[in-house]
């Protein structure tokens, strides 16, 4: 399960290069899979969409564009029916203030944004870049009105439930959820009231464990400090996820 604005297919093909084979998992959902089924369910005549983001995100629209069923690309959101964020616009430069801006329009005409990941930043190398999660909570700060799919919110979460009671009812009640983000991997185990495995040697790395004669120490006062200011909580934790 992942937060990537991706349908499931492209993210077949981007785990099977890193080695990860279908027979591997049983499932694999995407938050945009959900965002593309949700914009496929309500686009019965043709619907104006302005896209945040870059166009190797528009595989979420599938066949909807060859069907006329959208018009994106559109250069002025006043035009828009429809807010789709899957990125910034240029996830490495672009600042939150950019979009002051944009928001403002699309919060006075009163358009929906539809957020294709919840995630607020990701690490790409040694480099931290913002998410859609950050640029959605600002609209929603704004007074404007957000539509989340991925982890926290329960809609991907329903997915799951519905597979794992078709191959066992049992398998429900006995979920560990494993990720490294505490406001998005963690927090969606909590409201599920799911056990949580968070793994230090992702977003948190930097910021919680040290390196000493060849030998990675996790920085527990630190870190236990970090969960309590997230108001998350963590069953288990590791460094690094092997």
């Amino acid at each position: 399960v992942t937060n990537a604005p991706r349908p499931i297919k492209n993210i077949e093909y981007q785990i099977a290069n890193l080695g990860i084979k279908d027979t591997h998992y049983d499932m694999l959902l995407t938050s945009g899979e959900l965002t593309s089924d949700y914009i496929n369910k309500i686009c019965e005549n043709n619907l104006n969409i302005f896209h945040i983001g870059g166009k190797r995100h528009h595989s979420i629209y599938k066949d909807m564009i060859h069907e006329k069923k959208i018009t994106m690309e559109l250069e002025n959101i006043e035009d828009a029916d429809l807010i789709v964020c899957t990125e910034p616009f240029n996830p490495s430069r672009d600042q939150l203030s950019d979009y002051e801006n944009i928001l403002k329009v699309g919060k006075d005409k009163d358009l929906t944004l539809l957020c294709a990941n919840p995630d607020l930043v990701v690490d790409v190398g040694d480099k931290r870049e913002m998410c859609a999660g950050s640029l959605a909570l600002m609209y929603k700060e704004m007074g404007g009105n957000v539509i989340y799919f991925g982890k926290p919110h329960k809609n991907i979460y329903q997915e799951v439930y519905s597979f794992l009671n078709k191959v066992c009812e049992s398998k429900v009640k006995s979920i560990l959820c494993i990720g490294d983000g505490l406001t998005t991997d963690i927090r969606g185990a909590n409201n599920e009231k799911h056990d949580s495995l968070l793994v230090v040697g992702g977003l948190l790395k930097k910021k919680h464990l040290i390196e000493k004669r060849n030998n990675t120490i996790l920085d527990e006062r630190k870190l236990n400090q970090t969960i309590e200011d997230n108001e998350v909580h963590v069953d288990y934790a590791m460094k690094f996820f092997r």
